[in-house]
């Protein structure tokens, strides 16, 4: 039932000085002519635009016009949906998340995306962190490799 992407993808599709910039731009270009639902969460949309506008993160970073407009082109698709930390399962879902997992710290962020996917029956992410693999319930992906 669909899937959603991870910020990292996002950043690395738009910033030419990755060494995955060729293969997550492609990737990206993939998903935006899919059949399935793409599931945009929140989260990531406000990590992308952190992300991609920061100058000490990114060499040459986005001025938030573009950064806005990548985000604008993927939720014009007709395919695609924004999903939120929202509805009556999101919050015992996310807690359990946490205290089952002992997560802490930046694992929190993780936590709530993937709270948010199984609230809204999303089950697959792509990205390139790893630490989404500690998730029960959530196939990530790294199409990178």
């Amino acid at each position: 039932m669909g899937f959603t992407v991870d910020a990292n993808l996002l950043v690395y599709a738009v910033n030419r000085d990755s060494s995955f910039h060729r293969k997550a731009k492609a990737f990206i270009e993939s998903c935006a002519v899919s059949d399935e639902t793409w599931y945009m969460c929140w989260q990531v949309i406000h990590a992308f635009l952190r992300i991609s506008t920061h100058p000490k993160v990114l060499a040459a970073p986005l001025h938030p016009g573009e950064a806005v407009a990548v985000i604008d082109q993927i939720l014009q698709l007709p395919h695609t949906q924004t999903i939120g930390p929202d509805g009556p399962q999101f919050w015992d879902i996310y807690k359990k998340e946490i205290t089952a997992e002992h997560l802490r710290g930046n694992q929190i962020t993780d936590a709530i995306i993937c709270a948010t996917m199984k609230a809204h029956g999303v089950r697959t992410i792509f990205t390139k962190d790893r630490d989404f693999l500690r998730f029960r319930g959530i196939k990530a992906v790294d199409p990178l490799t």
